[in-house]
Formats: C-alpha cells, sequence, structure tokens
C-alpha cells in the first residue's frame, strides 16, 4: 500500500551559527511495498473467491505491489504470477463491486485463497456530501499537483479515466475528498509506463495545506512505437532514477552514497526554547595522546566551573572520572560532563564526550542558558509600556517555534548503519540531511516554492530531509527497498517527486 502525505511548511535553518529563512518545504511520508534484494525467476499460485459464497471471482486482478508484475483469475478464479519475485511482497487482489485486498505472501508457492468482500461503503462523513458536479474543473489542476506533481515529467502524464473521479468538498471544514469509481489510469509518456493506481482515500485540507492519498500501484510498460522513443524512455527513466530516494537507498546498502553523488549531513530539529540545550557553542575532535590538547580541554572544563558552588575535592572527583572515561568507556559511548546540580544552582555549561576510533574524541561544549536569535522581540514590543501579558504570551510562541541546525561537516553513511546488525538498518535520532550533488533543482520546483517572490533563487543541489518518524531504525536493501515504510518520513525535494518519476521496484538503470 502507498501513502502519501504533504504539507506546506514554514521552517528555519540554521548554517553555520546564522539564522536564515529556509524555503517552504513539502513533507512527504510514503508508504511502499519493499521488497529485499537478490531477485530470480520465481512464482505465486492462489485462487480468489467471494468472502459469503466462497464462489471464485472471474477477471480479478491480481498483482505484486508497485511492480510491473500482474494477472487475471480464470473462471475457476485461479492465478499465477510469475517472474522476478523478491520475498516478502504485497500481493494485490482486486475486482469489481469487490473492496480491493493487499496479503503480504513470504515465499514462492501456492497462498490461501484470497476472499474479496464487497465494496465497503464511504465514511459516513463522506458519504453525506453531495458529489461535485463541476469538481475537475474545479478542484482538478490542484488533485493534478498534489498526486502527480508539476514537473516537466507530470506534463506529460495524462488521466486517462477522469470521468471516474468523483470530487466532494466540505465547504465548512474546507476539506476536499476525492474517490475513484476505479483505478486510475495514468499514462505517463515521459516514462513509457500505464500507472493503475487504486486510490482508496485522498484528502485534501485546505486550511493546514495538508494532503493525503492512498492506494496500491501497478506499472504496465508500454511499447514505444520506435527506435526514438524507446531510447528517450530509457533516458528519461534513468534521469527519474538518479537522486531519487530508491537510488539512494540502494547506495545506502552498497554502502557506496559517497561515490553515488549523495552528501549526509546531520540536522536537529528542535523548538526555539531548546537552543542552547540542542545547539553547540562549540565542537572538537581531540586526541587522547596529546597531553597539551587533553591539559587545555581540562583548563576550559574548569574555567566553566562556577567554584562557589563547589569545592576543590568535587573538581578532583570530576577530573577523575573523566580520565576514568577515557580509560574505560567504548568507542561510541558518549557521557555529559557538567558540575554537579544543586536545588539551587545549575551551572549552564556542559560537555559531551563521545570516543571514536584511532584513539579520538569528540567534545561538544554547550551553553543550556543561550538563547536563539529569534527569542529577540520586535522592537514595538519590547518597547516600555508594552502589555507585559502580551509580552509573556509573545516570549511563548517563539519559544514553541520550531528550527532546524545544520552540522555542516558531512559525515559517512557508516556513522548511520546499525552496528551489529544482520540486515542493513539505518537510523539516525536526529534528522538526516540528504544532498543529491550530481544534479541541480528543476526550475519547475523552485518556482512553486517561491511562487510568491519576485526574485527566485539560483538552482542549488537537489536537498530533502530524512525523519525516523518512529524513532527506530528501517531496513535498506539492494533494490532501493526499505521497511518498515511508514517509519520513515521524507522532506523537502523527495517531496516533490511524485508519481510523475515514479518507477517499479523492479526496475534496473
Amino acid at each position: 500500500m502507498r501513502l502519501t502525505i504533504f504539507k506546506l511548511a514554514n521552517k528555519v535553518l540554521v548554517l553555520s551559527g546564522k539564522l536564515v529563512r529556509m524555503r517552504n518545504v513539502l513533507k512527504c511520508l510514503l508508504l511502499c511495498c519493499c521488497l529485499p534484494a537478490f531477485a530470480f525467476s520465481q512464482e505465486i499460485k492462489g485462487t480468489v473467491v467471494d468472502l459469503v459464497t466462497g464462489a471464485p471471482i472471474h477477471a480479478a486482478t491480481v498483482y505484486i505491489n508497485n511492480s510491473t508484475l500482474g494477472s487475471l483469475t480464470d473462471e475457476q478464479g485461479n492465478f499465477v504470477l510469475k517472474g522476478n519475485i523478491v520475498f516478502p511482497v504485497d500481493v494485490v487482489v482486486a475486482a469489481v463491486s469487490y473492496g480491493t485486498r493487499s496479503v503480504r505472501v513470504r515465499q514462492a508457492g501456492t497462498i490461501a485463497p484470497v476472499k474479496l468482500d464487497l465494496e465497503a461503503d464511504e465514511l459516513p462523513a463522506v458519504k453525506v456530501l453531495p458529489a461535485l458536479n463541476d469538481g475537475w474543473e474545479r478542484y482538478g489542476k490542484d488533485f493534478i499537483e498534489n498526486f502527480i506533481s508539476y514537473s516537466g515529467f507530470a506534463g506529460q502524464c495524462e488521466i486517462l479515466n477522469k470521468k471516474d473521479l468523483v470530487f466532494k468538498m466540505d465547504t465548512d471544514k474546507w476539506i476536499l475528498y476525492v474517490a475513484a469509481a476505479r483505478p486510475i489510469r495514468i499514462r505517463n509518456k515521459a516514462l513509457g509506463y500505464i500507472i493503475h493506481f487504486d486510490l482508496s482515500d485522498y484528502t485534501h485540507y485546505y486550511l493546514t495545506h495538508e494532503v493525503y492519498f492512498l492506494g496500491y500501484t501497478r506499472f504496465e510498460p508500454m511499447k514505444p512505437k520506435h527506435e526514438k522513443q524507446r531510447l528517450a524512455w530509457e533516458q528519461n527513466r534513468k534521469t527519474a532514477f538518479q537522486g531519487s530516494l530508491n537510488h539512494f537507498i540502494r547506495s545506502v546498502a552498497n554502502n557506496n552514497t559517497a561515490e553515488q553523488g549523495f552528501q549526509l549531513n546531520v540536522v536537529v530539529r528542535a523548538t526555539v526554547g531548546e537552543y542552547g540545550e540542542r545547539v553547540p557553542l562549540s565542537t572538537d575532535t581531540l586526541d587522547l595522546k596529546d597531553t597539551a590538547v587533553m591539559k587545555k580541554f581540562f583548563i576550559n572544563f574548569g574555567s566553566t566551573l562556577d567554584r562557589s558552588h563547589i569545592n576543590d575535592s568535587t573538581v578532583l572527583k570530576l577530573l577523575m572520572g573523566i580520565k576514568k572515561w577515557v580509560d574505560t568507556v567504548p568507542i561510541g559511548s558518549p557521557v555529559v560532563l557538567r558540575q554537579p546540580v544543586t536545588d539551587t544552582f545549575m551551572n549552564p555549561n556542559k560537555f559531551v564526550l563521545e570516543k571514536i576510533p584511532a584513539g579520538t574524541f569528540k567534545v561538544a561544549h554547550y551553553d543550556t542558558a543561550r538563547t536563539h536569535p529569534a527569542d529577540t522581540l520586535p522592537a514595538h514590543i519590547a518597547i516600555k509600556g508594552a502589555d507585559p501579558a502580551m509580552i509573556e504570551t509573545m516570549k511563548k510562541r517563539r519559544a514553541a517555534a520550531a528550527f532546524d541546525y545544520l552540522y555542516t561537516t558531512p559525515w559517512p553513511v557508516d556513522s548511520f548503519l546499525v552496528k551489529g546488525s544482520e540486515t542493513v538498518q539505518l537510523f539516525c535520532k536526529d534528522l538526516i540531511q540528504v544532498m543529491y550533488k550530481n544534479e541541480l533543482e528543476e526550475k519547475e520546483y523552485i518556482e512553486h516554492t517561491y511562487r510568491l517572490k519576485s526574485k527566485k533563487p539560483e538552482p542549488s543541489p537537489q536537498t530533502s530531509l530524512l525523519i525516523f518518524k518512529q524513532n527506530k531504525p528501517v531496513n535498506v536493501y539492494a533494490n532501493g527497498s526499505f521497511t518498515e515504510q511508514y517509519d520513515l518520513f521524507l522532506e523537502g525535494y523527495w517531496s516533490y517527486e511524485k508519481l510523475d518519476k515514479m518507477l517499479p521496484l523492479d526496475y534496473e538503470p
């Protein structure tokens, strides 16, 4: 199943200690059927029957989600899917007048009969809304941009069965619902596919700029009319693949992200009120064997101590604790070093130390009392005599505002791979910024992102953000798939690339 969530939001980005306004970004959560690596010809057999009567269902569509492998059931309801199948897969079954069902299959062979129920009714809140006679004329453009995209490739995409789309608008809440009586058929003349999208839900919240759509995808390769068209499709598919999420996941699984043109950076997202706690005042890498360097660190740490609240014996214990940490703590185990806290005193300075290979360790110095630049109130509010309640409200709003802090030093992909796992697992407790250096942003992306600005910026490398929504690792595979799909949340350029550049997981560049 594929679930896509888009939200238009303003973000703040701190680069090299300077606060700048980040462009409007589209948040995108992609749920795709994911397949591990190493495929070879195998078969999945089964039967599709009515849930109530047990009668076989003829001409039901059966396919592996997000692939080119599909079939129809015969008069006895039997089907066979044969091809380069990699398990586990989601087998999707749909038939006229019946609901769509997805079955997770983990190995080749004959599966249990797939039982289809009659098509489910709409939700009560949607069912009572009247269908719009002019829905396509009023909302078709919005639907295309959010469902397919607004790129150059999107301009070569055509929905072949627009009449099957039903538009309903809740004018009280400004929510648009779109349903389809049959799978939406999209002819992508840029990539040479007919995409069959079985739409389960499409909801557009105009007040919050959020769009959700849910469904299953089957790819049907088109036959080229001549050699020139075949070569054009081949080139466009390579263009769509290069720098895509699928391309990136494959490079992670193969541990060659840098060679493939990707640069990884860490982004810390926090509220303005957490600025001093989350953003370091300084960072450094120290050599454990360099006595002069270690002495300098001890002096720096000692200078942050408030000696009116700490005696010499306590200082000695702290320094001995550092030495013990240096001698015994394993690589990758961070420790927080700060002055002991009392009921009446807390030193805002803290140091986070973490051992790294080659006899060195990283140290980050935080001043937790340090304020974010956005904490400064506008002059017309901060003037003498301003309403104290209004000032307090403004402070709370600013403290709750979110910001992103970018660590400008690139990180190797090894830094984000879970050690000791049997499969390749990707994880970061913060956000991973992924920059694809081999391609610049498309003009359509820039024009849409900065549509309210008279002067548009020059194109920059395609940049996206990975957010581990469930705060746990995802498994990645060499064909570009990943699980669990709903654990990975996307922002930035990858949320701009939708069905217009979507390729089946069995595509090979």
